[in-house]
């Protein structure tokens, strides 16, 4: 994973990062060493992931919480 952040830089994007398989893929990128970009609706399960992995992995953190699924939601 390393290469992958030579190559796009040292943050990445992680949708539906409140549980499941975004959730793994957190713990995984958090792991090989990005910063992460969490979102999903729970702002507080949210908060609560982006504090343990950047605990753990001594890495940056930011969290989003919306609904990526309905029209407009940055708005």
């Amino acid at each position: 994973m390393k290469k992958l952040i030579m190559r796009y830089g040292p943050w990445a994007l992680v949708t539906g990062a409140s549980s499941g398989i975004g959730e793994e893929f957190a713990k995984q990128l958090a792991q090989d060493g990005f910063n992460l970009l969490l979102v999903a609706r729970s702002e507080v399960r949210l908060k609560s992931i982006a504090q343990k992995l950047s605990e753990e992995h001594q890495i940056q953190t930011k969290v989003l919480a919306d609904d990526l699924s309905q029209e407009n939601c940055l708005e």
